[in-house]
């Protein structure tokens, strides 16, 4: 009996010296098992290295990666939640939380998370796919806000890297034609008209612009009657041959009477046009259809400087605020309305502001 129990006892020491005890131990298993594909023995490795140094930012994010990859995404949420609070600069951690959210349906928190990787990145810089993703991800919640054009310009960004995505392609179909939903709310019946405006979109981005013209045409003559079809197009023209934009915009007027969008850019172009009589009626009826729009507020704000009413136009400019009141693009128009009125102190708490928001908001469209 005595002998048995020495062997038992030998045994158990010899499991317990083969056991890694030690961080530096762990963390090289962990790092082993990860790199020889082994990714659920890797996520138990670094799981318990991450507890022996819970200040271990490389871990959390293996963890994170490991978990994502396993589409087990509240892990990866809680892993990276860890990792972005020991390293607020870092951008690939941000975006791979929100899109962790995202797919958990937390979508408020994926906004946040995948602005602050947007923000994170210069413009001028490659942030790499997973950034891509990100900004890809981060357009479709703006969709889904409401923020059409903001959406629209990352979606541009993320196209002329990717080139060639059906899923965003379809996507980018959405803020086009001002539909505040997911690609997956797409109903049955919608999907064409969605997928039409999202090719004319991404090949803007992509294609030579005889293509993009063709792919307008195309749309326009199919769905003539769809809601902001030809708003869409009046607003490709505005860019680039603005002399032909108000018709479509007055058109869709016709498709949807209550067009605030199509009022707003009418109005804009009447400014340029020198029609300020038919652009004040256009912007005032903006304002009165939709208080809450910032472009209605501000097309009635240019509107009313060009003619002469600095006043007028600083009441717009203060509404479009208290509705944005982070846009560094409205304080700035502010601070000219209270240079044009000599209100020099004022204009210098609005300058404070604008460069205070501009600092904080440096690679946000």
């Amino acid at each position: 009996m005595n002998r048995w129990i020495s062997v038992l006892l030998l045994l158990a020491t010899a499991l317990g010296q083969s056991e890694p005890r030690t961080f530096e131990e762990l963390s090289t298993m962990a790092r082993q098992a990860y790199e020889a594909d082994h990714p659920e023995e890797a996520a138990q490795l670094y799981g318990r290295s991450v507890k022996l140094r819970p200040d271990w930012t490389q871990g959390w994010w293996a963890l994170g990666m490991i978990e994502y990859g396993r589409d087990r995404y509240a892990e990866c949420r809680d892993a990276l939640t860890r990792m972005v609070e020991l390293d607020t600069s870092a951008a690939p951690g941000f975006a791979l939380l929100g899109l962790c959210e995202f797919r958990t349906k937390q979508y408020d928190a994926a906004f946040e998370h995948l602005k602050k990787a947007h923000m994170l990145v210069p413009v001028t810089q490659d942030g790499g796919q997973l950034l891509d993703m990100a900004d890809y991800h981060l357009s479709l919640l703006l969709t889904q806000q409401g923020a059409f054009e903001v959406a629209q310009e990352i979606l541009m960004r993320v196209a002329r890297k990717v080139h060639s995505n059906a899923e965003m392609m379809l996507a980018a179909g959405l803020p086009s034609l001002r539909m505040p939903i997911l690609p997956s709310d797409v109903l049955a019946n919608r999907r064409d008209v969605v997928t039409m405006a999202g090719k004319a979109f991404w090949d803007l981005a992509t294609q030579p612009p005889d293509e993009a013209e063709a792919d307008f045409k195309t749309l326009v003559s199919k769905y003539p009657k769809f809601p902001n079809v030809h708003y869409f197009y009046g607003t490709y023209l505005a860019a680039r041959d603005p002399e032909r934009c108000a018709p479509e915009f007055l058109q869709e007027l016709r498709v949807t009477p209550d067009s605030v969008p199509a009022r707003v850019q009418l109005a804009l172009r009447y400014v340029l046009e020198g029609k300020l009589d038919q652009a004040l009626k256009l912007a005032r009826e903006a304002v009165a259809l939709s208080p809450d729009s910032v472009g209605a507020q501000l097309a009635l704000a240019k509107t009313l400087r060009t003619k002469g009413d600095d006043e007028g136009a600083l009441s717009a400019l203060l509404a479009a605020e208290r509705l944005d009141p982070v846009s560094p693009a409205i304080r700035l128009q502010i601070v000219n309305e209270y240079r044009a009125l000599g209100r020099i102190e004022d204009m210098r708490r609005e300058n404070a502001e604008y460069s205070r928001l501009k600092a904080e908001q440096a690679n946000w469209p």
